[in-house]
């Protein structure tokens, strides 16, 4: 992409702060809602945003330092001098230099002329900080989302880790009524039920471990957003997202590295315009006098005007410097805009790997967690009758709470790795 075609591109304003929707509720439990809370209440965000309405202040102030400018000089200075008796000076400046003294008072009114090539280099300038600062904004609102994205899956997950020992607890309680039941009937020893009661009360630990961690990560998350609630509320699932392409050259990481080529190329004619001629007009009206008597204060009154021109001629080479210190950084943009091409291919090739993985890791668990099921039923119609044992059900039982805690993690790892490659490839 060239740097002319770079900066005719406008890319969509996306730095104002949108407008809350009126639908977003005060406590949210979508993820879309946390996202859009936190770009709300985001002060990165709005602070992007100020910086780019100060853009076009600069431009405007740029635009009024090429009109007239006018100022109010003034100056009231004497020169004593002393004399001897035969009228030689003795102390005080030359009469024949300072004529005794000096007093102005001017209005002086300059504007540049002749200087399109800088004013026209200078409005580039403002315009490609400009779309600096809005992709940077983009960015900034990809990565708010990103992090908001990773913290609402992190609770997510334990919530739905909550939810699975609280079924687990209320499956052993009601287990727990039948072996009563059995013990009292004698089919059971009390040492054996001692440790199912033992496993009850374990998992009734395990609830709450369960719950506090889930508040931790739901007050986490309420605290990237800035929402200011402390009830415990249920998550929605989140959905996943559409598998989309890598992004190209237009995606905000690559476009940054096109804005920095042309700012450079810009800076390169700034140093050409610096050392071209400079023409100014000038003009004043007011009064200059070397005396404050009436008489000659009235009769120094004039104007006066003509042009100003400023030539470069010698500076030491400082402009091949110039020169060299842009190539040097020329060539770091390309050293960086190549790695991170690079390494973007190379995350997007491995989470989709990670995502292909995580299909089949789901299926094996959940092919594991039917059979594990059916024989967690089968083991509590038989410890009714008294045909296992209350040890052999309770292992049983722990398999299938593992395979259930690992269900949990894959689901939350896959959405984890979904969300991921949909970051990059709008990023």
């Amino acid at each position: 992409m060239t740097a002319a075609t770079a900066l005719a591109q406008q890319p969509p304003v996306l730095l104002s702060q949108p407008p809350a929707p009126a639908s977003l509720p005060p406590s949210p439990r979508r993820l879309p809602d946390f996202v859009a809370l936190a770009r709300q209440n985001s002060p990165l965000l709005r602070d992007v945003a100020n910086q780019v309405s100060q853009n076009r202040l600069d431009s405007l102030r740029r635009k009024a330092q090429n009109g007239i400018q006018v100022n109010g000089n003034g100056a009231a200075v004497f020169y004593p001098s002393l004399t001897n008796r035969r009228g030689e000076a003795v102390v005080g400046y030359d009469q024949a230099i300072t004529n005794g003294g000096n007093y102005v008072a001017v209005a002086q009114a300059t504007k540049p002329v002749f200087n399109r090539a800088q004013l026209t280099n200078d409005y580039r300038i403002l315009a490609s900080q400009g779309q600096v600062l809005r992709n940077t904004g983009r960015l900034n609102a990809l990565d708010l989302r990103r992090a908001v994205t990773d913290q609402f899956l992190t609770a997510y997950a334990a919530q739905s880790q909550l939810a699975f020992s609280q079924e687990l607890l209320t499956q052993l309680r009601q287990q727990d009524r039948q072996l009563r039941k059995l013990v009292e009937a004698g089919i059971f020893r009390q040492t054996q039920y001692l440790s199912f009661y033992l496993s009850v009360r374990t998992q009734e630990v395990a609830v709450e471990q369960s719950r506090l961690a889930y508040r931790r990560e739901l007050g986490t998350l309420r605290g990237l957003v800035g929402v200011a609630d402390t009830a415990l509320v249920s998550l929605e699932k989140p959905p996943a997202p559409a598998h989309r392409s890598l992004a190209g050259q237009l995606a905000p990481a690559q476009r940054q590295y096109t804005l920095d080529s042309l700012r450079l190329l810009l800076d390169r004619r700034a140093v050409d315009v610096l050392y071209r001629p400079r023409v100014g007009l000038v003009a004043d009206a007011g009064l200059q006098a070397t005396a404050y008597t009436p008489t000659l204060l009235a009769h120094s009154l004039g104007v006066s005007g003509g042009l100003t021109l400023t030539v470069p001629i010698f500076d030491g080479h400082q402009r091949q410097l110039q020169y060299q210190r842009l190539a040097l950084s020329e060539q770091t943009r390309r050293g960086y805009r190549r790695f991170l091409t690079g390494q973007r291919r190379q995350q997007y090739q491995q989470l989709e790997s990670e995502v292909r993985a995580a299909d089949a890791l789901l299926a094996r668990i959940r092919e594991q967690l039917r059979v594990a099921g059916a024989l967690v039923g089968a083991s509590r119609q038989q410890l009714t009758t008294g045909e296992t044992l209350i040890l052999d059900y309770l292992n049983v039982l722990t398999s299938y709470r593992t395979l259930q805690f690992s269900l949990t993690q894959a689901e939350a790892d896959r959405l984890r790795s979904l969300y991921a490659l949909d970051y990059l490839a709008e990023q």
